[in-house]
């Protein structure tokens, strides 16, 4: 019993402080790399393609890397990916400081980090039920979006400082350097057990094992294709937010770090108010909730006319996401066995987020053409009434389960 209460103490230490480290750096790494793709090339259309090359693993690496991650060690997959990225970061301050750096290596490197990143979350995801048990999941769950949520408050915070203070070359140092230090505390992990199942069969049968099992489970088929449609909005104000505030606000490094930390404190409040929330709803229809409220912070970014209120507007599109995300991983992890939870997981996230990149990169090109302002509101208004059109879903699936 005292052995394995130290094992959940070292669990807790070593999986958090590990997650600390990899958020941080990739959060600062998220502000980096637009900011310096503005400054090279002073385009949306560039900036949308940067996005393009990014969110393309989460849709084709992803469900890969789900499926390695039920035949393969978790941990070392996860410190294979933390060493990649590592490496892979550092490659572009080296060509900056040897002025070869142009923006078609900053497509190519931003391609192979995010593969890595796609695959280190993606193990991450399925190694919880492995380290803690399903009474600690979303308690843990929570925790772990505190942290990322934090990692954005702090990271923005730094990032903007810090590109002010000693330029975007030395930041990009700092933030390959950071992923090295999680490769400790990834060594310090003990897994509970391994997946339920072993799988025998091959990759394209295990990956239509998890869309057979998500197709034939309607709950999650419903959530995964409207979260797709919502994704549409969501994509177009991630990708074009950097340009937006530089283009139409002409907001500052600092200015654009208080931006993501102003949003961040709301994700907090949010993430610590998300337990007591789902004591008194059915999570579904706290899911849905989150949603409608996140494409009213769209709309309110469109009309946003300084960094303030700019500020605001994300909170109010970014702090319910979080929400969601935390409802929606949570409840994943409660009804899906764990020896298939990677695949069905991988099969989820190549659907819902297949139209992230697809509306970044139009909406670069588009704003080249349109205002960014209206593409904004219009999108803003279109994933509102289509969440609004799918609100029964909560009422209807929760008697589904209570039955």
């Amino acid at each position: 019993m005292v052995h394995t209460k130290l094992n959940h103490i070292y669990n807790y230490i070593a999986y958090f402080l590990g997650t600390i480290l990899f958020k941080l750096g990739d959060k600062i790494y998220l502000i980096a790399i637009p900011w310096l793709v503005y400054d090279l090339t002073k385009s949306s259309a560039n900036m949308g393609m940067m996005f393009l090359v990014q969110t393309l693993p989460l849709i084709f690496i992803s469900p890969i890397a789900w499926m390695l991650a039920d035949r393969f060690s978790r941990k070392k997959m996860m410190i294979f990916c933390a060493v990649i990225q590592g490496c892979l970061v550092l490659v572009i301050p080296l060509l900056q400081h040897m002025d070869l750096l142009k923006i078609g290596f900053i497509y190519v490197l931003g391609f192979f980090i995010a593969s890595a990143g796609a695959c280190f979350n993606v193990t991450n995801g399925t190694i919880i039920p492995q380290l803690f048990s399903k009474h600690q999941l979303m308690r843990v769950n929570s925790i772990f979006q505190f942290i990322d949520t934090s990692s954005v408050l702090f990271g923005s915070v730094l990032a903007g400082v810090l590109i002010s203070l000693i330029g975007i070359q030395p930041l990009f140092v700092i933030v390959g350097v950071s992923y090295f230090p999680i490769i400790l505390s990834l060594l310090m992990l003990t897994l509970r057990h391994s997946s339920d199942h072993p799988i025998k069969t091959t990759g394209w049968q295990s990956l239509k094992e998890g869309a057979h099992y998500l197709w034939n489970h309607s709950v999650l088929r419903s959530l995964t294709w409207l979260i797709f449609i919502v994704n549409m909005a969501n994509g177009a104000l991630v990708s074009m937010l950097v340009f937006f505030s530089r283009d139409e606000l002409a907001i500052t490094s600092t200015e654009m770090g208080w931006v993501y930390a102003g949003a961040a404190i709301a994700q907090v409040a949010g993430i610590l108010l998300l337990n007591l929330m789902n004591k008194k709803n059915h999570p579904l229809n706290l899911m849905v909730t989150t949603l409608i409220i996140s494409a009213l912070g769209i709309v309110g970014t469109a009309l946003s006319w300084n960094w303030i209120s700019l500020m605001i507007c994300i909170a109010i599109q970014s702090a319910p996401v979080i929400m969601f995300n935390v409802l929606n991983k949570t409840f994943r992890q409660q009804i899906v066995p764990s020896f298939i939870l990677g695949r069905v997981n991988g099969i989820i996230m190549m659907i819902s987020l297949a139209s992230l990149p697809l509306a970044g990169f139009v909406t670069g090109i588009l704003s080249e053409l349109i205002n960014i302002r209206w593409i904004f509101l219009t999108l803003g208004i279109i994933s509102m009434l289509t969440v609004i059109r799918f609100r029964s879903l909560g009422t209807q699936k929760a008697n589904v389960i209570a039955s």
